[in-house]
């Protein structure tokens, strides 16, 4: 729960990056008699792709402490998510980035293809497949899933995760060019947003290491847990 709230403001932003690199695509389906279940796909694979990536963190994290090496785990996913934000705040290519695109290509010609057939399993199977794009917030987001070490966390995560960046695809199928000029605001917001997550998950490593202590303080509510800020 901790990392869905610290989340919270990267998710609703997320509608700005997710208005500009999807809302285009989403446009082209805004008459498929379909359409829902685009969403019904999308959310499927973040949450699937939320769960995996939080199990890979829960494997590396019990690797790591056989090697007496907690606190690498928030140093691995902590740096890209820093290196993501700093791209996205600047407006630069993420590293990789073309590399990346070059592979997936046969997968964007895929998605354009399911994308032109009003059908109930392509408008499905494109929703599914949308995580495959190559986008810098979905790598912020599913790095924070890893960092939480937890299956659950991460399946969590990733189902509001795309939750909450739905609205802007529902209304770019209305209504796109009433939200256009919000997309300047993208990687100021974004950017900020990402270092603040890097620096918190930076910080929870120095803590492990026990360079600096942890940060949390206590909820006014009876039997309620602390809240751990790192």
């Amino acid at each position: 729960m901790n990392l869905l709230v610290a989340m919270l403001p990267f998710y609703l932003f997320g509608n700005l990056h997710c208005l500009g690199m999807c809302g285009p695509l989403v446009m082209a389906i805004g008459t498929h008699r379909y359409r829902t279940l685009y969403f019904i796909g999308r959310l499927l694979s973040f949450s699937l792709a939320g769960m995996i990536a939080g199990e890979i963190g829960a494997v590396l994290n019990v690797f790591f402490k056989a090697y007496h090496l907690a606190a690498a785990t928030s140093f691995l996913f902590g740096g890209i998510i820093i290196c993501a934000g700093i791209c996205t705040l600047f407006g630069w290519n993420y590293p990789g980035s073309h590399w990346l695109g070059k592979k997936l290509a046969p997968m964007n010609r895929t998605l354009s293809l399911l994308m032109l057939r009003d059908r109930p399993l392509t408008t499905f199977l494109f929703g599914f497949f949308t995580v495959m794009l190559p986008c810098g917030q979905t790598l912020v987001v599913f790095s924070a899933c890893a960092l939480s070490a937890s299956a659950a966390t991460g399946l969590l995560n990733g189902f509001v995760f795309a939750l909450l960046t739905s609205p802007s695809l529902f209304f770019a199928m209305r209504a796109h060019q009433l939200l256009k000029a919000a997309k300047d605001y993208y990687n100021l917001l974004m950017g900020t947003a990402a270092l603040l997550i890097g620096v918190l998950s930076l910080c929870r490593g120095f803590a492990e290491i026990e360079l600096i202590p942890h940060l949390s303080f206590a909820i006014p509510l009876e039997n309620a847990h602390p809240f751990v800020i790192f």
